[in-house]
């Protein structure tokens, strides 16, 4: 199917950007870029697709420029002669999307994290001074700890 070029210059980039997004959400188009021209921060929106989904486009970014003031031009070439559109943006036959693995739902939850050997639990049990000596346990008051109140003395 041939591709359609569609251009619509508006003033500004903020309301270019936002065009393009209210286009590309209208219709089934390709946005080629954002160009900024030569006159008083005005900025080209260029897109392709089939010819409906971008006449649909640019009416849509059309009407969402002129509510804002901003609309400067618009142009739709149906079928643009050879060389009009680069060779780079002219889509070819898309490849099939690889297909994902499926994930069993027992799978998905599994902590795959290695378990914490005995020894370095057993090893260091006050998270304050780490010494393996400290009879307080993580979450008790801090006043059971053998080095409560011993801080900044070596």
């Amino acid at each position: 199917m041939k591709q359609s070029l569609g251009l619509l210059e508006v003033s500004g980039l903020a309301l270019a950007i936002s065009c393009a997004d209210v286009m590309a959400k209208a219709a089934s188009i390709t946005l080629v870029g954002l160009e900024k021209t030569n006159g008083s921060g005005w900025t080209v929106i260029k897109i392709i697709g089939d010819v409906a989904s971008v006449q649909a486009a640019i009416s849509t970014g059309v009407s969402f420029a002129e509510q804002r003031d901003g609309l400067v031009a618009h142009k739709v070439i149906s079928r643009p002669g050879e060389g009009i559109l680069p060779h780079s943006v002219t889509p070819q036959s898309e490849p099939a999307p690889e297909p994902t693995p499926v994930v069993p739902q027992e799978e998905m939850f599994v902590d795959h994290a290695e378990p914490e050997t005995p020894q370095e639990a057993e090893l260091i049990s006050c998270n304050l001074c780490l010494d393996p000596a400290c009879p307080r346990q993580k979450g008790e008051p801090r006043t059971l700890c053998l080095h409560s109140g011993k801080r900044g003395e070596a």
